[in-house]
């Protein structure tokens, strides 16, 4: 099984897409998820609580050893996916405004490692890049299925790569995106894209550790060095984790940095998509979690002419 296969497709790159069964998304996880041969961050099989990945009905489910884990745990972790994201529909996220969207406190839960939502976070990317379009005077962009599409692929092809260099992503798909969006129904002249990877969790950069014994955080990730035995103050403060609407304006801002081209606040630009997906390989347990963000956006090449006049 190549890297194609792997876990953060499930949560992140896979929710809203037409999958044809069961074994089908099963085979999208890595064999050392399924084994148990790598640890996740919080994921540590051969403990009692099994995984912070995992939905919160399996935390409580006893575990030995690792292999005993197993395809049975494995295809209750999808069924609970599919089951919980079958409720959030890109439909029930964009027919409204940025201002409704916010205000009403969706994108003000904590975003998990355990219960990422990912239409949520996708939508809340989408709406905080409306809200600052709709401050610098612009018109928010309407949601594009079909740039979503491009976005989802474009994704997939990328999944081994890290988003360290936004440009050269840009560079590499320039000549072709509009061609894409085309074999997906767009009807417009104009297609661009970003690309940005930013980490998922409010960290400061500083030392950390994680710690294996702790029961009082999900993350298990602390600043400083660990502990040493009959230490007189052995706190530490734990790394937090981001609200939706946090995340949303920190990958963001990230992104505006990179976007020579002004696509994200361009008024040529009308029409747009935000799709979301783990780096998988920075969820273990000693690496800050990130996540990679593609942002395809179309419009019109006349309203390009007209802006650059």
């Amino acid at each position: 099984m190549n890297l194609k296969n792997k876990v953060n497709t499930i949560f992140l790159g896979y929710a809203g897409s037409n999958l044809t069964s069961l074994r089908r998304l099963t085979e999208r996880v890595p064999k050392e998820l399924r084994s148990g041969k790598r640890d996740f961050i919080g994921l540590e099989l051969s403990k009692q609580n099994p995984s912070c990945l995992y939905p919160q009905s399996q935390r409580t489910l006893s575990v030995n050893r690792r292999r005993e884990v197993g395809l049975p745990l494995l295809y209750s972790l999808i069924f609970s996916f599919l089951f919980f994201s079958s409720f959030n529909t890109p439909d029930s996220y964009y027919t409204q405004s940025a201002s409704s969207f916010f205000s009403s406190g969706i994108a003000d839960k904590t975003l998990t490692l355990s219960s990422a939502d990912p239409e949520l976070l996708n939508a809340t990317v989408f709406h905080t890049i409306n809200q600052l379009r709709e401050k610098k005077g612009k018109l928010p962009f309407e949601y594009s299925p079909e740039l979503n599409k491009v976005a989802q692929s474009y994704l997939e092809k990328m999944e081994k790569r890290k988003f360290t260099n936004p440009e050269a992503i840009q560079s590499k798909y320039v000549k072709i995106i509009l061609n894409d969006a085309k074999a997906q129904g767009f009807k417009g002249t104009l297609v661009n894209m970003n690309a940005q990877q930013y980490q998922a969790i409010d960290y400061n950069g500083k030392e950390f550790f994680y710690n294996r014994k702790d029961s009082t955080t999900q993350l298990k990730l602390f600043y400083g060095k660990m502990p040493v035995k009959n230490e007189k103050h052995p706190e530490r403060d734990s790394i937090s984790c981001y609200t939706y609407k946090a995340f949303a304006e920190q990958i963001v801002d990230e992104m505006l940095k990179n976007d020579k081209q002004k696509v994200t606040l361009s008024k040529a630009y009308k029409f747009s998509s935000c799709v979301l997906q783990w780096d998988y390989s920075t969820l273990y347990k000693r690496k800050i979690p990130q996540i990679k963000l593609i942002q395809v956006a179309g419009g019109f090449q006349t309203d390009l002419m007209q802006e650059e006049d």
